[in-house]
């Protein structure tokens, strides 16, 4: 029984379980947790974010263009990505 897929298109290289639910994209280079079709958790470059009913809630990691390293979070329904800039 097979655990993972992988599907090429586009020049982007994706691995997931079959059921879809944990991603890494070569691509982008991000890893992405899923709940079916809602993203629950992204990891890249720029850091960790989690993501509550498609907002942004959590940013562990860069914020914006800076190299400042931190931990933000917003409060209910504000996406902390639009909130640090």
């Amino acid at each position: 029984m097979a655990l993972k897929k992988e599907v090429q298109y586009s020049g982007n290289a994706r691995t997931s379980t079959l059921n879809g639910n944990i991603e890494i994209n070569e691509g982008t280079g991000e890893l992405i947790v899923r709940n079916g079709a809602q993203i629950l958790t992204r990891v890249s470059g720029e850091g960790f974010d989690y993501l509550q009913n498609g907002i942004h809630r959590i940013r562990i990691g860069r914020r914006g263009n800076s190299s400042n390293i931190g931990i933000y979070t917003s409060k209910p329904g504000v996406d902390v990505l639009e909130e640090i800039g």
